[in-house]
């Protein structure tokens, strides 16, 4: 084989490889912590190949408004926990998030029902005295 030739060939191979990746978001993980009521861990893993560039990051969303983004260096799992503040059903979700994000999305429902939300205070306000209101009634007996 000539070298122009064989050089053509390797070049090929080359781009046929795959690109440097990101790894690729695994799992999505979403328990009850141990006798913490509203309080849930979030576990998120990944999956790497050896053509993985590094690390990567990703943002979970607790689906309460409130997320967190996530640093996955190289590990490859990276749990969190979160604490709800009201009773409920919530769409936990994950995805690549930031300058070196992992790739994909995952989604995990949570049901919430361990939040011992305060009950409004039935009583009825006392109407408040007027400044001064007793003072002009003493003011007009003089």
């Amino acid at each position: 084989m000539k070298p122009l030739v064989a050089a053509i060939i390797a070049g090929a191979a080359l781009a046929a490889a795959p690109a440097l990746a990101a790894p690729k978001l695994d799992n999505l993980v979403v328990k009850p912590a141990a006798g913490k009521g509203a309080e849930v861990e979030v576990s998120v893993s990944i999956a790497r190949t050896r053509f993985d560039t590094g690390g990567c990051d990703a943002r979970v969303e607790f689906g309460d408004g409130e997320g967190r983004t996530m640093d996955f260096g190289v590990a490859a799992t990276r749990t969190v926990k979160h604490a709800y503040r009201k009773n409920g059903s919530y769409n936990v979700s994950v995805k690549g998030s930031g300058a070196t994000p992992c790739e994909g999305t995952r989604q995990a429902p949570v049901k919430i029902a361990g939040v011992l939300e305060k009950k409004a205070d039935k009583k009825k306000a006392e109407p408040t005295k007027k400044k001064g209101a007793g003072k002009k009634k003493a003011d007009e007996k003089k």
